[in-house]
């Protein structure tokens, strides 16, 4: 078959932009961002879970390498999940972690040790130390603080002025709180002075333990007399009817209820309810001071940290997360989101010098210089259990606060020494 001079020509130029687009095909393919896989225990819908999407989608903004996806679980199946995954070895890359758990995952092996990343980033150094000491384990450490809270003493102050109380000079003791409870309190009309939560989960030891330590007990010593005296308030609160039976089963929507509503005048609770008491509440006039104390403050660490799997396949990505999670270039956007203090120092101050006409803000800044981890111990859950079996053995009139404490004790030392 002839082909005419001008259609091979036509042919060759074909060939050879065909050619040339195939061989230039792979350079002008990117490689598709790896992906990280985040579990939460904020369930699918709620404020946290919608902070932890802002901020995943800002990461995401920032860099091509990394796409973050999370996965919100139901907070009471959470840990049971975490410990499926462990066992199967199919773990996502990242977890948010309750603070106290987070040593109890690094003893099971189940957490990678980034002690490497964090000396290499340089910036351990910057974090509050009750946050940053509940992320080690055996001297390594197994995770980033993400935020921190602790509680305060909440005070209706129209009842307290109505009771001849002075909302200037708010109880700073245990003997003033109770002076306090008690003027407020209005047995006809079914008024309380203070809510007390002693729920028999870990919020109750959230709330309790700050008492035990504020006496000069902790938990090795957790059955002395110290520890005892703090359990007898609590129970002298109830058995006066200064604080409701019902702080046996009253968790923090039921005290938080209670307050708002008039039935109770005081409250212990935390930086959660800055940004919702407002709008739920808009007539109630009320404010916020440190925790009574007995011989030094105290008050409990609440909060969360960021843990790393050590069955991820993406730790690089996973640690390019939190370090921009957690730069003082991102500031306090997710913090604040959450109503969550930031655990970094550098950070405070930025808040501090943002709040310094924010009275509230400035008593949880001034609180958390007190507040306390629960642990950290592999084996904390166990010795959380003894302490809410106690305070519910004891305002509940099972058992005196001696017997309970002892009781407690006895059971919560043997797990101490493991």
């Amino acid at each position: 078959m002839k082909v005419s001079f001008k259609k091979a020509f036509m042919l060759i130029i074909v060939l050879a932009v065909a050619t040339t687009s195939i061989a230039a095909a792979p350079a002008s393919v990117k490689a598709a961002p790896a992906e990280v896989n985040l579990w939460t225990y904020y369930g699918d819908t709620g404020p946290a879970a919608a902070c932890v999407k802002t901020a995943a989608e800002d990461f995401n903004a920032a860099q091509k390498d990394y796409v973050l996806k999370i996965r919100n679980l139901a907070f009471t199946d959470f840990n049971q999940q975490v410990t499926t995954a462990i066992a199967s070895g199919d773990t996502p890359d990242l977890m948010i972690v309750d603070n106290p758990d987070n040593a109890r995952y690094a003893a099971a092996g189940a957490l990678a040790d980034i002690s490497a990343y964090v000396k290499e980033w340089g910036q351990g150094d910057q974090f509050l130390a009750g946050p940053w000491n509940s992320t080690m384990y055996e001297g390594k450490n197994y995770g980033i603080p993400l935020g921190s809270n602790t509680v305060v003493l909440w005070i209706n102050t129209d009842m307290a002025k109505a009771a001849g109380l002075d909302i200037a000079k708010p109880p700073k003791t245990w003997a003033e709180f109770a002076t306090w409870a008690e003027k407020m309190t209005n047995k006809e009309k079914g008024v309380y002075g203070t809510a007390l939560l002693a729920k028999k989960d870990e919020t109750g030891t959230f709330l309790f333990l700050p008492w035990v330590l504020q006496n000069g007990a902790d938990l090795d010593t957790i059955d002395s007399p110290e520890a005892i005296a703090a359990l007898a308030f609590w129970t002298d609160l109830v058995n006066k009817g200064y604080a409701p039976k019902s702080a046996i089963t009253d968790g923090f929507a039921e005290i938080y209820q209670q307050f708002t509503t008039g039935k109770a005048a005081m409250m212990i609770s935390g930086t959660w309810n800055a940004a919702t008491i407002k709008k739920d509440a808009p007539d109630l006039n009320w404010i916020v001071a440190e925790l009574p104390t007995a011989k030094k403050a105290a008050s409990s660490l609440g909060g969360e940290n960021w843990a790393m799997f050590a069955s991820s396949k993406q730790q690089d990505g996973a640690w390019a997360f939190l370090k921009f999670v957690v730069d003082p270039k991102y500031g306090t956007k997710l913090t604040d989101c959450m109503g969550y203090i930031p655990s970094r120092k550098d950070i405070i101050k930025t808040v501090a010098e943002k709040s310094k006409d924010d009275p509230t803000m400035q008593v949880f800044l001034k609180q958390m210089e007190s507040a306390a981890p629960r642990g950290p111990l592999a084996n904390w859950s166990e010795v959380s259990a003894f302490i809410q079996t106690a305070i519910q053995e004891s305002l509940s009139g099972q058992k005196s606060p001696e017997q309970a404490m002892k009781d407690a004790g006895a059971a919560i030392k043997p797990l101490l020494k493991k």
